[in-house]
């Protein structure tokens, strides 16, 4: 269904619209119109949120009509976009890792339609219209595992996350990796809920590896996000916790850690404005440096803080190297 586009009042959002125009290239067959398809609602001040800002920066610096769809479940989104495809769109973003059959099934039935998706990086054989921004999560998340491994008191710490999706698996086996590396004695709870955006789930997991004494969280769920830090309030000891996409120091300031933060306004920029000029598929990384960045760090000592940016900082450079593992968890 397509929606009206909609003002969301987040300080985020405005902040990220104050980009630089990137101009479109020469000989652009047509005025593009694209369509984004999101699978939780645009006021989740999270991954759905820095899609839409990236859907509207599109519209602010390249001139791009736009148009969105929010709440589209899977088994739902290939008539999503075909709607959009009737109604006179011909870039169709899927914001997501979980929509890769799709694309792969539309790319070639509509051949003069560019397609977006996103995954945990380079994946062969998409069709020749799809451009594929590769998520590279885990290099994050490996700090994040970095932060919890110096920080537990109990040695038990939760991973909470949604969707097995690839670049989610090789997140949890990258915090894994890192706790054997700084802090063997840590166990991980880990859980996946099915649902990126179910706080009530999200919350009932939080609440079993806190009652295993978990004292440090490490979120990987969307809205459900809500219902980890609600657990984290009501838990009858300091439960500390981090985020992805979004800072959401304000929604619990005692207790937050940290947050890996994603920027999606860059790489759609990019790759729309290489359609416009004419290039029809390709590859697009995000990764620490490039897209992501780590947020500030609160409620550990300056020691652990040093140490944790240091370990961000050697990602960015490539001088430490983390295995990506995304077809099985480790033990």
């Amino acid at each position: 269904m397509r929606h009206p586009v909609r003002v969301i009042a987040l300080l985020f959002i405005l902040t990220a619209l104050t980009g630089a125009a990137a101009l479109p290239g020469q000989g652009a067959p047509a005025k593009l119109r694209v369509a984004m398809i999101l699978p939780g609602t645009i006021q989740d001040a999270d991954f759905n949120a820095v899609g839409y800002v990236a859907l509207l920066a599109l519209k602010n610096t390249l001139g791009v009509e736009i148009a969105y769809s929010e709440q589209v479940a899977v088994a739902d989104a290939e008539r999503v976009a075909r709607e959009f495809i009737a109604a006179g769109s011909n870039v169709i973003a899927f914001h997501g890792g979980q929509f890769l059959t799709i694309v792969q099934k539309l790319g070639p039935a509509f051949p003069n339609v560019n397609f977006i998706m996103e995954s945990s990086g380079r994946i062969e054989g998409l069709p020749p219209n799809v451009w594929n921004i590769g998520r590279k999560f885990y290099q994050g998340f490996y700090t994040l595992g970095v932060l919890a491994a110096l920080s537990t008191q109990t040695n038990v710490i939760g991973y909470i996350s949604g969707v097995r999706l690839p670049d989610f698996v090789a997140s949890l086996n990258a915090v894994k990796a890192a706790l054997r590396e700084f802090n063997p004695r840590a166990q991980l709870l880990y859980t996946f809920v099915g649902d990126q955006n179910d706080p009530v789930r999200a919350r009932q997991a939080a609440e079993s590896v806190i009652a295993r004494h978990a004292d440090f969280i490490i979120i990987q769920v969307n809205l459900g996000a809500f219902g980890v830090i609600e657990a984290a309030k009501a838990a009858p000891r300091k439960v500390l916790w981090t985020t992805f996409y979004t800072d959401k120091y304000t929604l619990d300031p005692s207790r937050f850690a940290a947050s890996l933060l994603l920027d999606f306004t860059k790489p759609y920029r990019e790759v729309v404005a290489r359609i416009q000029r004419g290039e029809r598929g390709g590859y697009y990384e995000m990764r620490p440096g490039a897209g992501m960045s780590l947020g500030v760090i609160r409620n550990v000592s300056n020691e652990t803080k040093l140490r944790v940016l240091q370990v961000f900082n050697d990602v960015v450079r490539n001088t430490r190297q983390i295995e990506e593992i995304t077809d099985r968890i480790l033990e």
